[in-house]
Parts: C-alpha cells; sequence; structure tokens
C-alpha cells in the first residue's frame, strides 16, 4: 500500500512539501517522519550526498519554535505508480518555490527517479560525475544484430576454453603424509567441553523448570521504550528527551552498569 503525505506549516497551514510513503517499508521510520530526522541530524552535521537545504532549514524553523510539522495524508493507492502520478498532479498544482512557481521545496517534479531537476541539483550531479568514465563507454547498446552475433562467433571459433590445456600448479599437500600422532590429534575432540556433558536426566528437567520459573518472572516487566511514540524509536536520547534529559538518562543507565559489573564480579556479593 502507498500513499501521498503532505508536509504543512502548523501556523499558517500551508503546503511546503509533498512526497510518497510505503506501508512496511524496511526502515521502522515512517518515510513522513524521516523528513524531521534528517532535519536534525543535518544541523548536527550530518553530511548528505544532495541535502534539500530549503526543506531541512523549514522543518528546523518550525522545530525551533516549539512546534510539530503538520503531516497530512492525502490519499492512498494500491500501486506505487497511482502513488506518483498523485504526487506529480499535487506538486503542479501547488508549485516549486526554486523556480518560482509555488512555496514547495520540492526540487523535482515528483515521480520515480528525479523529473525535471532543478539548476541547483542539476549543477551538483554534473560536479559530482564530472571525470568519471562513462559504464557504457565503448559498448553497443540494444539487441544483438544478426550480423554481429555472426561476427562473434566468427570470432570465437578455433580459439581454446580458457582452462584446454592449462599446466595447473600441484596441489598444496601433494605428497604429504600424516604421522600416526597427527591422525590421533585430529579424531580428539576439539574446543570446549559441553555445558551438559554428565548431567542426568534428573538434571535436565530442574533446569527446564528454572528455565520456566525465569520467564514467568519476566512476563509483565514494562519494556525500555513504552511510552516512546511510534514515531520516535530508533532516534537518540537527544533527539527525543532534550540534551539535559538524556545526559541524565545516560549517567543512571552507567552507574546501573558499574552496581551490575561490581556485583557480578564479587564472589561475596
Amino acid at each position: 500500500m502507498y500513499y501521498v503525505y503532505i508536509l504543512k506549516n502548523p501556523i499558517t497551514h500551508e503546503p511546503f512539501y509533498v512526497g510518497v510513503g510505503k506501508q512496511d517499508r524496511c526502515s521502522h521510520i515512517p518515510r513522513e517522519q524521516q523528513h524531521i530526522v534528517e532535519a536534525i541530524k543535518f544541523r548536527e552535521g550530518k553530511k548528505f550526498k544532495y541535502p534539500n537545504r530549503h526543506k531541512f532549514y523549514t522543518i528546523l524553523q518550525i522545530l525551533d519554535a516549539g512546534l510539530e510539522v503538520e503531516i497530512e495524508i492525502r490519499s492512498r493507492y494500491e500501486t506505487e505508480q497511482l502513488a506518483f502520478s498523485e504526487e506529480i498532479s499535487l506538486i503542479a498544482y501547488y508549485g516549486r518555490s526554486d523556480i518560482k512557481t509555488g512555496n514547495l521545496t520540492n526540487m523535482t517534479d515528483g515521480g520515480e527517479g528525479l523529473m525535471n531537476p532543478s539548476s541547483e541539483t542539476s549543477l551538483k550531479r554534473s560536479k559530482t560525475m564530472k571525470g568519471r568514465p562513462s559504464p557504457l563507454c565503448g559498448r553497443i547498446l540494444g539487441p544483438h544484430t544478426e550480423e554481429r552475433k555472426l561476427n562473434i562467433s566468427k570470432a570465437k571459433k578455433g580459439q581454446p576454453s580458457t582452462n584446454k590445456g592449462r599446466k595447473l600448479g600441484p596441489s598444496w599437500n601433494a605428497g604429504l603424509t600424516m604421522t600416526a600422532e597427527q591422525r590421533k590429534n585430529m579424531g580428539a575432540p576439539k574446543g570446549r567441553i559441553p555445558w551438559n556433558k554428565g548431567l542426568t536426566k534428573e538434571t535436565h528437567s530442574s533446569l527446564a523448570e528454572l528455565g520456566e520459573s525465569i520467564s514467568r518472572r519476566s512476563k509483565g516487566k514494562t519494556a525500555h521504550n513504552k511510552g516512546i511514540p511510534s514515531g520516535k524509536k530508533g532516534m537518540t536520547y537527544e533527539e527525543i528527551y532534550g540534551p539535559e534529559k538524556a545526559a541524565e538518562l545516560k549517567e543512571k543507565r552507567r552507574l546501573k552498569k558499574i552496581e551490575y559489573w561490581k556485583n557480578k564480579n564479587d564472589p561475596t556479593a
């Protein structure tokens, strides 16, 4: 299932970005929420290949004002092509800021791939690709013609196989023989002794009961990420709670680890 979403300014309710998302995508962050995460990471210094600075600055201005980006799910479609068609229509309707036709921060006309990119995007791509040889350089594109097939067949005729007549070197263990001691060592058990070696059936059953009791005790415990909205899962402490609260939580976590290892390494505990 695909859907078309619109990012809006919460004060004016004017759209500033149109995009296409997909349900059950590989990333646990929805596509419309990922723009906000990327904007925060952009301010923290993360490098993007083709950053949409206008979109990032618009999102950051909203967040700095203590507000949240308004997200509208416009429509849902069964196929990706229908969602792209709706995206193209909306971008054409609202207009793009980079080509002076509207207020959207989109850098293309929408759809799959880069359709009608802005001059800034085209210049960046041009600088990136300069000096690189084309992967199609010297290749004849399209299906083989009968004449070309015949020329390839004539060129291959009479040529020996890749490995035919090739002298291969001797195997690394050619001529080597193992002593009786080496054969004995190969058959000897290696590595650690199995943890359950020598245990009786009674011991196995008691261990199984112990595992069940531990499982019962763990049931009903509060999950570590309970209370965090789904859109914020996968984000850092600083992004969720802010720098002060994040530092406090990290310090508590550090003290818990120190106490755990102290009790574990203390034989008298």
